[in-house]
């Protein structure tokens, strides 16, 4: 049984050379390279890396010792094949060292050796698509994306995920989530509106971002359309659509933690997502029109001090809420719902959804409580639309939420 478990392991070793071997050989015959190394010779390297983190038992001597015998036979080669071919690449000889390192992992860990043998192929054999990739893309949004993934995987991770300051109002990681939300949404805005246009792209963003969210959404379209006029009309429907889905979000929530109130909000939701719908193609009709939308001169796609004071007002408002929280509390759940609507309506759906679960609140006071807060985020939207964006796109902005809201509140009075 030890026997058959460990030829399986040095076939996977030798399989793998294999692999990494044939694309290596397709690809110096395809490019008529000098022929360093081929399928046989990363066959058997991919297999000696097994056998010697086989024979590795209370140190790694032995396999450190065959990795540099592998590297130094590789540097003679590589100096050797210079002489005929004065250009020649360090691609396969590099292969061939890293070849011989995953056949040791597959003695210990088959599955991510298999993995990473796929990942190193595929990257061997998409040379030119890859090649021609990087060519196409410019410099600025090269740096941009680094910008990007520093504050995203770097700066976010490190943030203490706990509440400081008065009322607890004050939590690093969740402000600066708020940053990384906003400079994404504007990321991808960016780049749908590169690749579909102004009148498709934004649009999309909408739909897409509203997941995230809404406020984001709205405040990022704010922002282009003070950068561009000719963004208004996508920017509206992008606006109007990321609303829509806000209140899909709404209805979502609810039927996790308490679905028996979805026959009770599906009516002012239903009607106000309809109503989302034609405002959002009222729009879409009015920047249709507008053949300069589509052939925009697109900015930065980072820009984060735009993003650090939306987060710093949302800091505020939450702290605002939260005070209203604390010391209203006591008038009832409606302005409880009132204050967290200021700032986000996940959390006050959850907590109402929950007491009407617990039969602490009747289905019609929880779904009106709901509704407030919705109402009260979708007019902070308007502010967030006048405050960062332009006075005609926040005038937009509050005409579309006063329409939505006038349909939900007319349905809830009729229920």
């Amino acid at each position: 049984m030890v026997e058959l478990i460990l030829l399986q392991k040095l076939f996977t070793a030798l399989l793998i050379g294999l692999i990494i071997g044939l694309e290596r050989e397709i690809a110096q015959e395809t490019r008529q390279n000098v022929k360093f190394a081929g399928l046989r010779t990363f066959g058997i390297v991919g297999l000696i890396g097994g056998i010697a983190a086989y024979l590795t038992t209370g140190g790694y001597a032995i396999f450190a010792a065959a990795l540099a015998a592998i590297a130094a036979l590789t540097i003679v080669a590589y100096y050797r094949s210079t002489e005929i071919e004065k250009h020649l690449g360090f691609t396969t000889e590099t292969a061939l060292l890293l070849t011989f390192l995953l056949g040791g992992l597959a003695y210990y860990e088959q599955a991510a050796a298999i993995i990473l043998t796929i990942i190193v192929t595929i990257l061997l054999a998409f040379k030119e698509p890859l090649h021609a990739f990087t060519y196409r893309i410019p410099k600025e949004e090269f740096y941009d994306s680094l910008k990007f993934a520093l504050i995203a995987l770097v700066i976010l991770p490190i943030l203490p995920d706990k509440a400081y300051g008065p009322l607890e109002a004050f939590n690093p990681y969740q402000i600066w989530l708020i940053v990384v939300i906003l400079t994404g949404i504007s990321f991808i805005g960016y780049f749908l509106v590169k690749w579909f246009g102004a009148g498709l792209g934004l649009p999309l963003t909408g739909l897409m971002g509203g997941l995230a969210s809404s406020t984001a959404v709205t405040t990022s379209m704010a922002m282009r359309a003070r950068e561009n006029s000719e963004l208004m009309y996508p920017a509206m429907v992008a606006s109007t659509l990321s609303n829509m889905v806000m209140l899909l979000r709404v209805v979502f929530i609810i039927s996790i933690f308490f679905a028996g109130l979805i026959p009770y909000v599906y009516p002012p939701v239903g009607m106000m997502c309809m109503t989302s719908i034609l405002v959002a193609s009222y729009f879409y009709l009015q920047g249709r029109g507008n053949g300069k939308a589509g052939q925009i001169q697109l900015k930065t796609p980072f820009n984060i001090v735009p993003a650090l004071l939306f987060a710093a007002f949302i800091t505020i408002v939450l702290f605002i809420s939260r005070a209203a929280l604390l010391y209203l509390g006591s008038y009832g759940l409606f302005l409880t719902s009132a204050a967290a609507g200021l700032a986000d309506v996940d959390a006050i759906t959850v907590s109402t959804a929950r007491l009407a679960a617990s039969g602490l609140a009747d289905p019609s006071t929880a779904v009106t409580a709901i509704m407030i807060a919705v109402f009260v985020n979708l007019a902070v939207h308007s502010a967030y639309a006048f405050y960062f964006g332009t006075k005609r796109f926040g005038l937009y902005n509050a005409a579309m939420a006063a329409i939505v809201i006038a349909s939900g509140i007319i349905v809830v009075a009729l229920t």
